[in-house]
């Protein structure tokens, strides 16, 4: 299949614009699904008819880069991209992209000296990736690879469980709780440029489909104990759940889970579009968790991975008027470290 795909793209002179972006597009998926420094070498002479620039140059790189992550020995990677051999020529941009799709596809990157080296040039030149580490931090251990997982294993979530609740059961809420709840009187804080840094995970939801995004923050004088959160979620108002409407069932949730939930969203298309891909979706999702747990803009990955350790995450039912319920819904709530302040994170789209 792939030495006719190949043909027909040397033949490609007879088609239309079209016809070569269909051809370009199974071509390097299949070149990319098949291992070997041959196929890469093929693979890696196609770029050039890649979009010259703008949006669709980008979605075509990461896409790539993410494809090649998948199928490909690293140590092919290495020899054919990094090495830089003969009439090979990768951006810089792309080779940006599949690195950090190698580090979540569990490979220790630190061990190549030439994926080392291109790392810590991300990071002198500033480079927006350069922000994330080579490795996956503790944090991240629900990308980890189990030892005995499938060939086909993915830390990416189904579309009908990135909605659900988890495993977790519900939390009820009692009248002793509410009657404790009472006691608590948050304030909404929300600032502007802390709510558009919370939605950085589904942004494309709302810049390329038909995606709303509700991001808020709130403060209680004292602080609020993570066994009556629910009771004051209860009473706190937010955009998604209007006064009118019941109230959303919460449950508890690792770190883990938020963070996949967040991942898979920023990785998968939304209803129109393309997704973040791997690397930028990571980045992405950094930024999230950064905002929700109320972290600086430019504090250092590392510093908000122990920040997301600390504190008590919630997976609420997308269930009202608000959300579309259709694939894309999430609603995410977090009491940060000290108990005294509240995040909230919801994102709907529809086609």
């Amino acid at each position: 299949m792939t030495e006719q795909l190949l043909e027909l793209w040397a033949a490609r002179e007879a088609g239309g614009p079209s016809e070569h972006a269909s051809l370009l597009y199974q071509l390097q998926t299949a070149l990319a699904a098949t291992a070997g420094r041959r196929s890469l070498r093929a693979l890696m002479c196609l770029p050039n008819s890649l979009p010259d620039g703008g949006p669709a140059r980008v979605a075509a790189e990461r896409r790539l880069a993410h494809l090649v992550a998948l199928g490909q020995r690293p140590e092919d990677i290495v020899a054919v991209v990094y090495d830089e051999e003969a009439g090979i020529a990768a951006s810089d941009e792309f080779k940006a992209c599949l690195l950090h799709e190698l580090v979540l596809e569990g490979v220790a990157v630190p061990e190549y000296p030439a994926l080392r080296s291109f790392g810590e040039a991300l990071v002198t030149r500033r480079h927006p990736l350069g922000r994330l580490p080579l490795r996956l931090l503790p944090a991240e251990r629900a990308l980890r690879r189990p030892a005995d997982a499938p060939r086909d294993w993915t830390w990416t979530l189904p579309p009908a469980t990135v909605t659900a609740h988890g495993d977790r059961p519900e939390l009820h809420v009692s009248a002793e709780m509410r009657g404790r709840g009472a006691a608590f009187d948050p304030v909404e804080v929300t600032v502007p440029e802390v709510a558009e840094a919370m939605g950085a995970a589904v942004r494309h939801w709302c810049e390329e489909s038909n995606g709303t995004v509700a991001a808020q923050e709130f403060w209680c004088p004292s602080p609020v104990p993570a066994d009556d959160f629910a009771a004051v979620f209860e009473r706190l108002p937010l955009t998604p759940w209007p006064e009118e409407e019941q109230r959303a069932r919460l449950r508890p949730a690792t770190s883990g889970r938020v963070l996949r939930v967040l991942l898979t969203a920023a990785v998968r298309d939304p209803a129109y579009g393309s997704g973040m891909f791997g690397a930028y979706g990571r980045l992405a999702v950094w930024r999230t968790l950064g905002a929700l747990v109320g972290t600086a803009p430019d504090a250092p990955v590392d510093d908000t991975a122990l920040l997301v350790e600390q504190a008590h995450w919630f997976i609420a039912d997308p269930a009202s008027g608000w959300f579309h319920q259709v694939v894309w819904d999430l609603a995410v709530a977090v009491l940060r470290p000290g108990g005294q302040d509240i995040a909230v994170l919801a994102a709907t789209d529809t086609d």
